[in-house]
């Protein structure tokens, strides 16, 4: 069986095998396309999983925004050369706008058997492994998230770099005439930028999971013992302290980083009163690659 250029070039574009390794797949299969095709699909399988034990430090998280539906993926990769290759990057935003037009499932094992949405004949399973045939390193499909606009509102997103961080923010509003004016799509824009750059943790105090707020007790602590302060005013140090933290650690709470003048509890009122309608913050996510 002669293997022509032509030949390999259409299975290329099917699968985006190299050629040495075309060549190959449709000399086994005597010329069959569509053999050819499960053949380097289960050469990948095995490719891949000899991959699976390495480690992935880089990559790249990516977000979604289609009216009032919202997604935000991390994709990790072994290398910052792979994580900034454009077939990588256009994966990682096929896969976030896989997440968002589909149905949303908690498990890993769910996720990669789902039916891929822009190729329904494959699962989302059979995507990764072809890229990761093709790239050559392991790639990790980390955190994902799905938002759905709840009542009147707005969904913004935010990435910062090549993806190095990653924000989802859903604003509230009075009714979709206030949440469709300007100024509050530039408040969730300043508000997104907010959050990556100043790491906070939720919306208040109560919202901070115990662990947390217990573990920065014990810091506060020991800090107040290392600098030779009192046993017995160590807690007056360590609930100032907390105050602080939640001061840094609460999204409302913080100064604006445009102007720390104001926190962000006072310019979500200021933009309230120039709109005419009262604006929320109902919830966000910060996702940082490698976190």
């Amino acid at each position: 069986m002669t293997v022509t250029m032509d030949m390999i070039k259409d299975l290329r574009q099917r699968t985006g095998a190299g050629i040495m390794e075309c060549k190959e797949a449709l000399r086994e299969s005597d010329g069959d396309i569509e053999a050819a095709t499960q053949y380097l699909r289960k050469k990948g399988v095995s490719k891949a999983a000899k991959k699976a034990d390495r480690n992935t430090k880089e990559g790249a998280v990516r977000t979604v925004v289609d009216g009032a539906i919202a997604a935000m993926v991390e994709v990790k990769c072994e290398t910052d050369f792979v994580a900034r290759n454009d077939k990588f990057q256009e994966f990682t935003s096929n896969l976030t706008e896989h997440t968002a037009g589909s149905d949303f499932v908690e498990g890993d094992e769910e996720f990669l058997a789902q039916p891929y949405l822009k190729d329904k004949s494959k699962t989302v399973k059979d995507i990764l492994t072809a890229m990761i045939s093709e790239i050559g390193e392991n790639i990790v499909v980390g955190r994902r998230v799905h938002m759905k606009l709840q009542g009147p509102g707005l969904l913004a997103s935010y990435v910062h770099g090549v993806g190095n961080i990653g924000v989802l923010l859903e604003l509230g509003a009075d009714s979709d005439n206030v949440a469709q004016k300007p100024e509050v799509a530039n408040l969730a824009r300043d508000l997104t930028m907010q959050i990556a750059a100043m790491r906070p943790i939720a919306l208040n105090p109560d919202e901070i999971p115990q662990e947390i707020i217990d573990r920065e007790k014990e810091v506060f602590a020991a800090q107040a013992r290392e600098s030779g302060k009192p046993e017995q005013i160590i807690p007056k140090i360590v609930e100032g302290s907390l105050k602080k933290f939640f001061t840094e650690s609460c999204l409302p709470m913080q100064a604006f980083v445009k102007d720390n003048k104001k926190t962000i509890e006072a310019l979500i009122k200021e933009v309230s009163s120039t709109v005419g309608g009262q604006i929320s913050i109902r919830r966000f996510f910060r996702y940082e690659l490698g976190e």
